[in-house]
Parts: C-alpha cells; sequence; structure tokens
C-alpha cells in the first residue's frame, strides 16, 4: 500500500513520497494533482497535512478506480 503526503513547505506544498522523492509545488491542486499521477497503476492513498501536520483530508485510491 502506497501513501504519499501533500504538506505545507515554504511558500509551496511538497509530495512527500519517499525518501530523496519530495517535489514542491506553488500550488497545493498541483501538489495533489502530481501525487495522483504518481499514484497511478497502484492502491492505497494520498494525506493532505495542514500546517500542523494534521490530517486534512485523505484521497484513497484502489485498482478498481481506474478507469481504461
Amino acid at each position: 500500500m502506497t501513501i504519499i503526503e501533500v504538506r505545507p513547505y515554504r511558500n509551496g506544498w511538497s509530495v512527500f513520497e519517499a525518501p530523496g522523492v519530495e517535489p514542491v509545488f506553488l500550488d497545493q491542486k498541483q501538489a495533489i494533482d502530481y501525487a495522483l499521477t504518481r499514484a497511478c497503476f497502484r492502491s492505497g492513498k494520498i494525506r493532505v497535512l495542514d500546517s500542523n501536520g494534521a490530517v486534512e483530508h485523505i484521497i484513497a485510491f484502489d485498482e478498481t478506480d481506474r478507469k481504461l
């Protein structure tokens, strides 16, 4: 199961997938779109965190959500 976190980072948003894989985006929507793209063909969830580190919301994804 894959867990990707979208976190606030300085003047933008970082997408943490694994150590060394943490791109930064200016807009939260761009970061979430990138995370959804990285989640392609996997199952797991994307956790969007607020500035305190608390989970703001979760986007679940699995193989049943995919369209061919």
